[in-house]
């Protein structure tokens, strides 16, 4: 082809047909510079493609991953809010006369109440999405800043919760050893249902009418009832990710 153009250059020369040549010249450029043009749009255009196929496989990642997060948490959420609510209820008996209520249910509100779930998130492929920098590849800004922020998200939602652990395991336990019986408190629960009794009845009346434990448990409450609010926000965050990325599939 190029032998062609160039043959028909050289004639229009020798028969000294200059303006014809130089005419011919322009368009041969112009013809060439619109093959670049569309051999460059062509270039993009795949380029573009392959950007829209791996943002589409993140998306379909992150809401399995997210997806997995928020149910996790709702179940969490579901345990912290009837730990708070036993809570309550305990911090209600304080100063009163407990001897009429049944030292079951009391073993049973204290195992439940003073039990130490914790929400585990499962961010793997966020972080490497993150570390790879394919994020982005996201082209809503809005998603983009929510996946940037999760990790600290997960913080902001198990704070409080990392404060109940350290008054649990460094005052609350070692303050009841001996008085209120850790094998009668864990053993209403299905879980330690192989545990047998233990020796000893738990002593509520100390309980319920010692200062120190009054304070503890309205500590211990109050920061469980900010870690159930702070979850209950993460989750919410997590519904307006996996919106987001339905209305992003569904406009691909």
């Amino acid at each position: 082809m190029i032998k062609f153009f160039r043959k028909i250059r050289q004639n229009l020369l020798l028969e000294g047909k200059t303006r014809k040549y130089l005419k011919y010249a322009f368009g041969e450029i112009l013809l060439v510079v619109i093959g670049i043009l569309i051999a460059l749009q062509i270039n993009n255009w795949n380029e573009q493609r392959k950007i829209r196929n791996a943002e589409i496989e993140i998306l379909h990642n992150l809401k399995t991953e997210l997806k997995f997060n928020l149910e996790e948490l709702k179940k969490i959420n579901k345990q912290h809010k009837s730990e708070f609510e036993d809570g309550i209820y305990l911090l209600h008996l304080f100063g009163t006369d407990v001897s009429n209520v049944s030292e079951l249910k009391l073993d049973s509100l204290t195992s439940n109440a003073f039990s130490g779930f914790s929400f585990e998130a499962k961010d793997g492929y966020i972080k490497s999405l993150i570390a790879s920098n394919k994020i982005d590849y996201l082209q809503n800004s809005d998603l983009k800043s929510y996946i940037s922020s999760f990790e600290s998200m997960i913080l902001d939602a198990n704070q409080e919760d990392g404060y109940v652990r350290r008054l649990l395991n460094e005052r609350f336990w070692p303050s009841i050893d001996g008085k209120l019986s850790a094998l009668n408190t864990i053993t209403p629960s299905g879980r330690y249902q192989e545990f047998p009794r233990g020796t000893y009845s738990s002593d509520y009346q100390w309980f319920f009418n010692n200062r120190e434990m009054e304070d503890l448990t309205a500590n211990i409450f109050s920061w469980k009832k900010e870690n159930v609010i702070d979850e209950q926000i993460f989750m919410d965050k997590i519904e307006i990710m996996i919106q987001i990325i339905d209305v992003e599939l569904k406009e691909k």
